[in-house]
């Protein structure tokens, strides 16, 4: 069965006018999630978004299309390279938990980075990127668990939904969306390294995947070819990637469910695994009134797929420290909260969060990946210095599909990041921008208001 074939269709054919209201407006809000984090990221992690903002202006390449926050005018392959990196720096960006992928950072990135240089409107934004984060889901799904072993899927995956992204910006046709999402398969990278080490190749992985969709998309609309069937193709992208494919999720219900209302919007700045383990442990710690001190051991037992990730107990970098289910846990003991402003040089240093950090201990349950699909449970036994236990659960974290944020709660984290870099009046106005954006004629007027002033 031609299954990229029937994807390129897909994406090709599909418009806005197609789409239902429920799926436009829980776009626009993960939209506006994923913007907070560039624009949070930009002042919180400015060392890391310097390095490559400073890299492009060194290229000297003027363009239609602006780097977020900073406001330099480049090409829109190296906005979406600046982009993308900026939205992941501090990993508070989107899971898809069916591909366990944050697809999104490449997806803001290329379809603003595009629309400013086409002149596109926001409802020709919108479109791409909810095609385009179908396209990757799906992808991932076909290939996932064992892709995960050693490729991190926000950049294999987000690459893909970059790609169908990128074609739907150009309105290529269905040939040549086909070809411009085999250049991506082709083209796919990005190690497991960098999320267990939590350094900058992590950044870079959306960054990547924006900039080499639009190349790729570029030079098809110019009559480049590229591969035909790559996804099922033998020795094609789902065979090499993945030690069992299973190619029917690639049109499963294609048209009829969308895969971007499965999407979660993080409510921790951490690994998304991590999310019902720290909000047990702080709901434990709160309703029973534990100091530190109190607490002699802290026993999570956790969905399979934590099992080789999130178990760093020495990270060194803020970074690192995000992905790491044990310091989180100790920041809740210590501090009873998890906030961005918590990961800092000095705690990773610090004696009390090294002392809990031993206190966690980390067990996997094969039976939850079945009982719980798609999300990550945990269950929380906190021992107390006396010997009494306390115990909590939480199945699906604030933000997960099944326990969405309301629209004033994504405003809410928007301007908890934004206000960062931005006043409050300019970040009122970004917000009542992209909640209307299908009404906007040319996305250029847009991304004007994520410029410092």
């Amino acid at each position: 069965m031609e299954f990229t074939r029937q994807l390129a269709e897909f994406v090709a054919e599909k418009d806005f006018d197609d789409i239902s209201p429920d799926i436009i407006q829980q776009t626009k809000l993960l939209i506006l999630d994923t913007l907070g984090c560039a624009l949070g990221g930009y002042t919180l992690a400015s060392e890391e978004v310097e390095w490559i903002v400073k890299f492009i202006k060194q290229q000297g390449c003027q363009g239609p299309s602006t780097i977020f926050a900073d406001g330099c005018k480049t090409s829109s392959a190296y906005a979406a390279l600046a982009n993308g990196a900026m939205v992941h720096t501090v990993d508070f960006d989107d899971t898809h938990m069916g591909s366990v992928a944050h697809l999104n950072a490449s997806l803001l990135a290329t379809t603003f980075a595009m629309g400013e240089e086409r002149g596109a409107s926001g409802k020709e934004v919108i479109v791409s990127f909810i095609l385009g984060f179908d396209l990757g889901a799906r992808v991932g799904r076909s290939v996932m668990p064992s892709h995960y072993k050693f490729w991190h899927p926000t950049a294999t995956f987000g690459g893909v939904a970059a790609a169908g992204a990128a074609a739907k910006m150009l309105h290529l046709n269905a040939d040549q969306t086909e070809y411009v999402i085999g250049h991506a398969a082709d083209a796919a990278g990005g190690l497991r390294y960098g999320v267990e080490k939590g350094d900058f190749s992590k950044t870079m992985h959306p960054a990547f995947s924006a900039m080499k969709a639009i190349v790729s998309a570029g030079v098809v609309s110019l009559g480049a070819d590229g591969p035909v069937g790559l996804l099922e193709y033998p020795s094609g992208f789902c065979n090499a990637y993945s030690e069992a494919p299973v190619l029917e999720p690639l049109v499963s219900e294609l048209g009829k469910k969308y895969e971007i209302m499965e999407d979660s919007i993080k409510s921790f700045p951490t690994i998304q695994c991590s999310h019902t383990a720290i909000q047990t442990t702080i709901d434990l710690i709160s309703e029973n009134k534990l100091q530190k001190d109190d607490i002699a051991e802290v026993n999570i037992l956790h969905t399979e797929t934590v099992k080789g990730q999130g178990c760093n107990y020495s990270p060194d970098t803020a970074l690192a420290a995000r992905l790491s289910i044990p310091f989180c846990i100790a920041l809740a003991m210590c501090d009873g909260k998890v906030t961005l402003d918590q990961f800092t040089e000095s705690r990773l240093h610090d004696p009390e969060i090294l002392d809990c950090m031993n206190k966690v201990k980390i067990e996997a349950s094969a039976e939850f990946k079945t009982k719980y699909p798609e999300t990550i449970a945990a269950f929380v036994d906190i021992k107390a210095a006396d010997g009494a236990v306390y115990s909590g659960s939480q199945i699906y974290p604030k933000g997960d599909p099944r326990n969405r944020m309301s629209v004033d709660e994504v405003k809410d984290k928007f301007r908890s990041l934004a206000l960062n870099t931005f006043d409050s009046d300019q970040v009122e106005k970004i917000i009542d921008s992209i909640l209307e954006l299908e009404k906007v004629e040319d996305v250029s007027t847009v991304t004007g208001l994520f410029v410092k002033g």
